[in-house]
């Protein structure tokens, strides 16, 4: 039977830099195998349609690669720079900066140097291969059992490893029938996922498009409970969709779009582009905060698969990367103490915590009551609230911090309506709560669960509250 040090499951953008990081990291001395249900010329390739995604990464997390393995990334795979992402009101009055300066991505390149980074670091890639269960012995994960696909459709063959990292996306099966004891939560709530869909496409002769910032259209009509965005790759080349809460949309996704293209002077004529075989298309994306707990014995998931994407703005290829780099320095450090227990591999929980995960509660509290308002609130609060500071506070997913006096005026005011005022006041409360439980992350897994109900606690509420 084949053994290994490490198998990572998934070459997608957080599988290529964790099995990397731990190659790069551990010098090539822990052997660790990457698997991909798709050919190495398709390595990250979501589904049949391509590289299905918003392509928009923050340069902050360009800059963690560099500063945590030494990785440096220009053109081809960084198709544009841009300064800023701009959040525009529905009625198109108000503008603000919503993150700073980042990178659309041309995405199967970005994946395939992801991937020639992690051979090159020592890593070994075997694709056309499906993971189908754990396995399991006294309370810890010991291998896996797959089967081959494609020309070779249905082989099956078991590996047995030190440790399995999950990266196989959002519904992976290995997560959600983990066989032993752990605090990972296996299964994600449908209202916590939304359907978004995209497309690149070069816009007609004469039509062009400011090449940078991003830009970002909340409209309850046209994007129900989501958003539209144009991402540019060039003056004249964009990356083009929507995400939606599915429950307030009776049209199917597709409709949205079309009607999007339809009613956008820009978008005339416009003609879809298919580089790569990267093609138009769907795909789901988590909007909650991670998974609370990424270990267990024997097992870690990242990316994806542990609901790494922003609550807000879906955006999951930041997140995976740093996920990635720390999931794999998690991992050498395991191999290293001979030691894949559930309390050996919990700094994995701290480090992503502390670097991003601490916020993320707050921002799904947030994006709930956003998704109640509509788009006459959504254009009074933005003209009279929320300025470039605060929208910068919420992106990072902290409260903007409003005076008792200052309350009061946006009261009377009305912002839009005194149901939306009250929202956005318990909204706040509730954010501070989650802030501070995450400060306080637990340190060792015994602490955990009275931790874990305080979180689902006032998630619940606020949920209840918005439902």
């Amino acid at each position: 039977m084949e053994e290994r040090d490490v198998v990572v499951v998934g070459s997608g953008i957080a599988g290529c830099m964790t099995a990397g990081t731990i190659a790069l990291k551990s010098k090539g001395k822990v052997d660790v195998l990457l698997l991909d249900r798709n050919p190495q010329t398709e390595v990250g390739k979501k589904t049949t349609l391509g590289w299905v995604c918003g392509d928009a990464v923050g340069e902050h997390h360009i800059k963690f690669l560099h500063d945590h393995i030494g990785a440096s990334y220009g053109k081809p795979e960084l198709e544009n720079r841009v300064t800023a992402v701009y959040v525009y009101s529905p009625d198109r009055k108000v503008r603000v900066p919503f993150e700073g300066p980042g990178y659309v991505l041309d995405r199967p390149k970005f994946a395939r140097r992801l991937l020639e980074d992690a051979l090159k670091a020592g890593v070994e890639f075997r694709g056309s291969v499906q993971a189908l269960e754990l396995v399991e012995d006294s309370g810890r994960i010991v291998g896996l059992k797959g089967q081959t696909v494609g020309e070779n459709v249905n082989k099956p063959f078991e590996i047995r490893s030190r440790l399995i990292i999950d990266t196989s996306g959002m519904s992976t099966k290995l997560r959600r029938n983990l066989p032993i004891p752990s605090h990972i939560e296996k299964e994600i709530d449908k209202d916590d996922i939304e359907p978004t869909a995209r497309l690149n496409a070069k816009l007609r002769d004469g039509v062009e498009v400011e090449p940078f910032h991003c830009d970002i259209y909340l409209d309850q009509e046209k994007a129900p409970g989501g958003y539209l965005w144009l991402f540019p790759k060039s003056e004249d080349k964009v990356n083009i969709g929507l995400g939606i809460q599915q429950k307030r949309s009776s049209k199917p996704l597709s409709a949205l779009l079309k009607d999007w293209l339809a009613t956008d002077d820009r978008f005339k004529e416009i003609q879809p582009l298919s580089d790569d075989s990267n093609l138009t298309g769907s795909w789901q994306v988590s909007v909650r905060h991670q998974n609370d707990c990424l270990v267990a014995n024997g097992y870690m998931i990242c990316g994806d698969t542990a609901w790494f994407p922003n609550p807000i703005s879906a955006g999951g290829i930041g997140p995976g990367l740093i996920g990635g780099v720390m999931a794999g320095e998690t991992a050498v450090r395991a191999v290293e103490a001979n030691d894949f227990s559930e309390k050996s591999l919990w700094q994995y929980n701290l480090d992503f915590v502390n670097h991003y995960g601490n916020k993320t509660a707050g921002l799904e509290a947030f994006r709930m009551y956003l998704q109640t308002l509509n788009n006459q609130e959504i254009n009074y609060g933005m003209r009279h609230f929320l300025s470039s500071k605060e929208a910068t506070e919420i992106s990072l997913g902290e409260m903007p911090h409003l005076s008792p006096f200052e309350k009061i005026v946006k009261l009377f005011r009305g912002f839009g309506s005194y149901k939306a005022f009250r929202g956005l006041v318990y909204t706040m409360r509730q954010m501070e709560m989650l802030n501070e439980l995450y400060e306080n992350y637990p340190k060792d897994p015994a602490q955990f669960d009275a931790w874990k109900h305080r979180v689902d606690s006032i998630l619940s509420e606020t949920r209840t509250r918005f439902s």
